[in-house]
């Protein structure tokens, strides 16, 4: 059964579509009563045969049939998340298991790389295939990773495998965001995109138990924190194929194939790639001074400078359009979500970290006090859509969470090595509140201050920005912990110890080296401090920005009304369906 009140694109117009030639005029004008741009940086790309090439795939369908595929998409989400935060939880276990030694980070990077690297083509190869084909593709990605990295015998098998799962990660989270500003208004859709956080919160919540029983298991248990996400997701795929809605797409794909700007896809690929690579391994697996981190960067940063020219002067159709970032809330909005996806993944690394180094608990312990973070995270998501359709607007709802993140952020200054965890949770579940009143409402606010024909574009941008500064946040974050737990070791233990310690093969509780201990965790705590101190003017900066992002009115779909004396006539080929958004 094809979709209900199917619509045709307010971009381009099929080709047998009635005034097809007179679409693109029609468009500016609306654009201009929203107060959206249609300027753009490359003049190529303002050719009427080129900025309108691709269809529009936004449409509307009944409750049951929409609940049904946003229940699919919730479990995509789910199921990334399971599958990356039980893999984290089981690192310990599998580096032992598979002789991995200090590469073992390598886990972690392997599956950034893929996530990051691929983000920017996920929006315009839906624009040409579609959107359910993508989305298949990417949970595909994760059942395909999955199993290979369960029978994983060596090392490099499973970088591999974790890289493959890294790809489809980044497909769900481009791909689930771009679907739901297709089904429904943008006034609606922060309600919606709530769900999907309370979903990301149950998933995230639920890896670290999952693995940890499985790991009780026996000395294999481990792969099946690699299997048990495959299996969900192969099941997210049948779901998929029955229940969520494909539109047609129409027009010959090769013609759009063609104006695909590849060699900004190469450039990107591999200028992501290329820096991430020595970012991730800087300071750990390879020194900061070595000719091949040196040499990696510099041509990564290099091809990534191409890319922003290839963009600029010769891309017809850019897969990062420039334009983009000409305005000023679009621009704070991309500015920010870089600097609290730094916060955000250095504190669901390093808080952990520091309840198991300093503070002596196991990894079961840890996830369990790290709960309230992730639970108030689903829950603040799931409640802020509500929130923001009440009030048809979004920018109140992203200075309370800036605020929380801000207090929850300089609050967990307040830890040290006898902190109780009492107030340990408080202060987690403040910033997890923060976090899920920013994540999903920002995704809407880029969108409400976005041209709807960029729907793709700009949730893939926000994507692989966020994905960067994630990589950037643990990268930095880790080469600071580590030069203050450096220089506060040095002269109070032996220089053989220092050495374990930094490469962390030292364990708490260690009876040779008991006279030490205080020490080491005294220099542990105030590396901590640092990184944690770090966040705080990062998350202030934020709420500042959000000051001077305009609040724009979220309506939902606008209802055609008919001329005074007339009669309208039926337009099978006009949508039927069209999101305003007015100052």
């Amino acid at each position: 059964m094809g979709p209900v009140n199917d619509t045709t694109s307010i971009a381009v117009s099929r080709p047998d579509a009635a005034n097809g030639h007179d679409q693109a005029p029609m468009v500016e004008a609306q654009h201009l009563e929203a107060g959206r741009p249609t300027q753009m940086l490359n003049p190529a790309a303002t050719d009427d045969s080129d900025a309108h090439q691709f269809d529009d795939q936004a449409q509307r369908l009944p409750f049951a049939r929409m609940t049904a595929a946003y229940i699919c998409l919730c479990f995509c989400y789910f199921i990334s998340y399971l599958d990356m935060n039980s893999i984290t939880t089981s690192t310990a276990v599998i580096s032992d298991a598979l002789e991995a030694g200090p590469s073992i980070t390598w886990v972690g990077t392997a599956y950034l790389l893929g996530q990051t690297s691929c983000q920017p083509l996920y929006g315009r190869v839906s624009d040409i295939v579609g959107r359910k084909p993508v989305l298949l593709f990417s949970v595909g990605c994760i059942a395909f990773g999955g199993l290979l990295g369960g029978f994983a015998q060596n090392p490099q098998w499973l970088y591999l495998c974790r890289a493959i799962s890294g790809t489809g990660s980044g497909g769900i989270s481009s791909s689930v965001a771009i679907i739901v500003s297709d089904l429904v208004s943008l006034k609606s859709r922060g309600k919606y995109q709530g769900l999907i956080s309370l979903a990301i919160g149950i998933g995230a919540s639920t890896g670290p138990f999952v693995a940890a029983g499985l790991l009780a298991t026996g000395p294999d248990g481990w792969r099946w924190a690699f299997r048990v996400p495959s299996i969900g997701a192969a099941g997210c795929c049948c779901l998929l194929i029955f229940f969520l809605p494909q539109k047609p797409v129409y027009g010959d794909w090769r013609a759009k194939v063609s104006k695909v700007d590849w060699l900004g896809v190469v450039t990107s690929v591999a200028g992501l790639v290329l820096l991430l690579i020595p970012i991730n391994s800087g300071g750990s697996l390879w020194s900061w001074t070595n000719v091949k981190t040196i040499s990696t960067i510099t041509v990564g940063a290099v091809l990534l400078i191409t890319f922003v020219a290839v963009e600029a002067y010769m891309a017809r159709t850019p897969i990062i359009p420039l334009q983009l970032f000409r305005r000023r809330s679009p621009a704070i909005l991309f500015i920010t979500g870089i600097l609290y996806d730094f916060v955000w993944q250095t504190t669901q690394y390093f808080v952990p970290l520091y309840f198991q180094t300093v503070r002596g608990y196991t990894p079961l312990q840890s996830a369990t006090l790290i709960l309230p973070f992730l639970l108030a995270q689903g829950l603040a998501g799931a409640a802020s859509g509500p929130v923001m359709a009440r009030l048809a607007r979004y920018t109140n709802v992203l200075r309370i969470g800036f605020l929380l993140w801000t207090l929850g952020a300089g609050l967990k200054l307040l830890f040290n090595q006898g902190t109780s965890t009492a107030v340990c949770a408080v202060v987690l579940a403040i910033e997890g509140a923060g976090v899920g009143w920013v994540h999903q409402p920002g995704l809407v606010a880029q969108q409400a201050n976005s041209r709807d024909q960029d729907r793709a574009v700009v949730t893939s941008t926000r994507n692989v920005l966020r994905s960067l500064g994630g990589v950037l946040g643990v990268a930095v974050s880790t080469a600071a912990y580590y030069a203050v737990l450096d220089r506060n070791l040095r002269g109070k233990v032996p220089d053989s110890l220092r050495t374990q310690v930094l490469s962390g093969t030292w364990r708490l509780g260690d009876r040779t080296t008991e006279v030490y201990q205080p020490a080491i965790l005294d220099a542990r705590m105030n590396g901590f401090k640092f990184v944690f101190a770090i966040s705080v003017p990062l998350m202030a900066l934020c709420l500042l920005a959000v000051f001077f992002v305009d609040d724009l009115e979220l309506q939902g779909d606008a209802k055609p009304e008919p001329q005074p004396g007339t009669q309208p006539e039926p337009q099978p080929d006009a949508p039927q369906h069209r999101e305003k958004v007015q100052a």
